[in-house]
């Protein structure tokens, strides 16, 4: 496929991301959203007339239509759709998780690498260009001694098949995985809410020796998405939600000398760029054959794999109420 070619997309799901999804592809070029399909036939048949495309009645005969398949269903489903959109394109986007357990995501994986499938998951803070830019200055050569990730939503109706660990923890578990490299010990504490994990706490012991010390929680009325990273030499803080990046030095006086002087706080410049779109973009690069790893590196069924390891772990801790921390090593798929 050419890049002047359009890249025909079927969206499956149009939930509150789904619908966002649509937002952004339909005025993506070239892009054609061919049909948009959910179970909820009435809001199907709404958004397919408001955005110029059509519903499908039939999901086998319009799978074969298309290039390349966004799916934004309920989790517990992925892996179904995964397996029926498999048998007619190669191209697929996937929110995140994934899957909604270890043992379907590296089902998932296996059915990729099989069939030769290009899934991109939805790991959309990679794409925050307040990442894009932390990356640039806290990547795995610099000598990182610990990283906060905190990530608060109190979403009534917000995914309610899957626990925080899997709606928001998993966010911060692939930005650590993919900011500091992996990890051989971990430990996890959490409170439950009507059954499930409503707030998680989990402290990452990378191999490099950097500590991430991650945060989610379901309860709090605050919607807070901050990184923050201490470096022997700086101390950086990154607000995912207002776009803003700051770094905190030591003055030259600070180095050498024995001096109580206030750091230098410098302002990182932040582009106003939109992270779904940025997203989007690169899976349709993804799609034409661009290389993945390129940054912004397109998070893969590789990194679904290592991040629900992580979750896993943690979800276990937290039910068995473990307080040692737990050796960890990654298996794969």
């Amino acid at each position: 496929m050419n890049d002047s070619q359009p890249l025909k997309v079927g969206l499956i799901g149009v939930g509150k991301m789904g619908c966002n999804h649509l937002r952004v592809l339909s005025y993506m070029k070239p892009v054609q959203v061919v049909f948009i399909h959910d179970r909820n036939r009435d809001k199907e048949a709404k958004l397919a007339e408001e955005y110029g495309t059509r519903p499908s009645d039939d999901l086998g005969k319009d799978l074969a239509l298309v290039d390349a398949v966004v799916l934004a269903t309920p989790t517990s489903t992925h892996l179904e759709y995964i397996e029926l959109a498999s048998r007619f394109v190669t191209n697929m986007f996937v929110e995140k998780p994934l899957t909604d357990s270890l043992e379907t995501t590296r089902a998932a994986a296996r059915l990729a690498r099989d069939k030769g499938l290009r899934i991109q998951v939805g790991f959309i803070e990679r794409f925050n260009p307040v990442v894009t830019e932390l990356v640039k200055i806290v990547g795995r050569s610099t000598d990182v001694v610990n990283m906060d990730l905190t990530r608060t939503d109190k979403v009534p109706d917000r995914n309610l098949d899957v626990d925080v660990v899997l709606d928001l923890m998993v966010h911060d578990l692939d930005l650590a995985l993919h900011l500091r490299g992996p990890v051989e010990r971990i430990q996890a504490f959490g409170h439950a809410q009507d059954g499930l994990t409503a707030l998680a706490h989990a402290v990452l012991v990378h191999s490099n020796g950097t500590i991430s010390r991650v945060m989610a929680s379901k309860i709090t009325e605050k919607r807070i998405r901050q990184i923050a990273v201490t470096c022997p030499e700086m101390y950086v803080e990154a607000d995912l939600l207002q776009k803003e990046l700051v770094l905190h030095r030591k003055t030259v006086a600070q180095r050498y000398a024995d001096l109580s002087l206030a750091s230098v706080r410098e302002a990182v410049f932040v582009p106003h760029e939109e992270a779904l779109l940025g997203q989007l973009l690169a899976f349709a690069g993804y799609c034409r054959g661009r290389d993945c790893s390129v940054p912004p590196a397109v998070p893969t069924v590789e990194a679904a794999v290592a991040s629900m390891e992580l979750a896993e772990v943690i979800r276990k801790s937290i039910t068995e109420n473990a307080t040692a921390p737990v050796s960890f090593q990654p298996i794969g798929f």
